[in-house]
């Protein structure tokens, strides 16, 4: 008896959901059987950041503000094609933060916070001109330490840690948004006291944002059980995430301080 070969079978396509054969939906061109995202897989697409801009970045944004939950639960279920890829959502958007406010100077008085915290002025400047510098590089060392933190808090959902880091991709780069959409008041408001309440709404948003997208991906909207719960975790990872950012200014200022100062500006 001769044995079927799975090439030809049917399968149902997990984007558009129509019946076809082979590796590939003949309909939408989705793959039609995904493999589940590791960290090294995750790890593995890094290098394929250069992308073309088209209309799936829109549609990723527009799912991510109306059901983030849905939409990373789907992207693992196989429907990709559809969206933007991940790494490429979260460095297309903070590479145009970067030009943006890095091309206009933009900054607040956060200077001043330094300098109280470590007792001298001219640290303190250039440890705010190193913050807005490398703002990038901040955000990218952050997204895996929140998705190490939500692997481990909801482990019992059973998702893989790079299926967490792709969600938190999306997560970060979607309220990231707010530099762009703001930055016109940004721009007027600059070096001004006034600017740093956008910073404060910047925090808000954040926390409101990750407890929504977390409600919706983990508990489907079901529960205010749920809610309270996501938004009890955010509140809590927001605080330990800015402490920890705090710890890690003395070491930068010991760098800069001493000969290792020589790095940075």
């Amino acid at each position: 008896m001769q044995i079927p070969d799975p090439f030809y079978a049917e399968k149902k396509c997990p984007a558009c959901r129509k019946i076809s054969q082979g590796d590939f939906c003949m309909h939408c061109g989705e793959k039609l059987v995904q493999d589940r995202i590791t960290f090294k897989r995750f790890i593995r697409g890094i290098p394929f950041i250069f992308f073309n801009f088209d209309h799936k970045f829109f549609r990723t944004v527009y799912f991510l503000v109306k059901c983030p939950g849905a939409m990373v639960r789907n992207y693992f279920s196989g429907d990709r094609h559809r969206y933007y890829k991940p790494i490429s959502f979260f460095m297309f958007i903070g590479g145009l933060i970067a030009l943006l406010y890095l091309s206009f100077h933009i900054g607040g008085t956060n200077d001043k916070v330094y300098e109280e915290l470590l007792d001298d002025k001219e640290l303190g400047k250039k440890l705010d001109i190193f913050a807005n510098q490398f703002i990038v590089g901040t955000l990218f060392i952050q997204f895996p330490i929140v998705a190490f933190f939500t692997w481990l808090f909801f482990r019992k959902r059973k998702y893989t840690y790079g299926e967490h880091m792709v969600a938190n991709a999306f997560f970060i780069g979607e309220v990231s948004l707010y530099w762009i959409i703001l930055f016109p008041a940004f721009l007027v408001l600059n070096k001004s006291k006034n600017i740093d309440l956008l910073y404060t709404s910047y925090s808000v948003v954040i926390v409101i944002y990750y407890a929504y997208a977390f409600f919706d991906w983990f508990y489907e909207k079901r529960t205010w059980k749920g809610f309270f719960i996501s938004l009890i975790f955010v509140i809590i990872l927001y605080l330990f995430i800015m402490i920890l950012s705090l710890i890690l200014i003395v070491p930068f200022a010991y760098a800069i301080k001493t000969g290792i100062g020589r790095l940075f500006p």
